[in-house]
């Protein structure tokens, strides 16, 4: 794989990640944000806890720099 499509899948996932963070906040604009910043916060921290964990996951599992676990005899 390359980096340019390894880079492309990361960043789809990403942003695809970050889908309920954006529905959560529009739902707060729409009915107001009092009592809601704290919602939006928690959301906001598991997104990018989620995300990043993707774009790690994702970069060793496809990019080839795992090292394959060696047998101690």
């Amino acid at each position: 794989m390359t980096k340019t499509t390894l880079l492309r899948l990361q960043i789809t996932s990403f942003v695809l990640a970050h889908i309920p963070l954006f529905a959560v906040a529009l739902y707060a604009l729409a009915n107001g944000l009092t009592g809601r910043l704290d919602l939006l916060m928690v959301a906001l921290l598991a997104t990018l806890v989620a995300a990043v964990a993707i774009w790690m996951t994702l970069g060793r599992a496809l990019g080839g720099s795992a090292q394959p676990v060696q047998n101690r005899a």
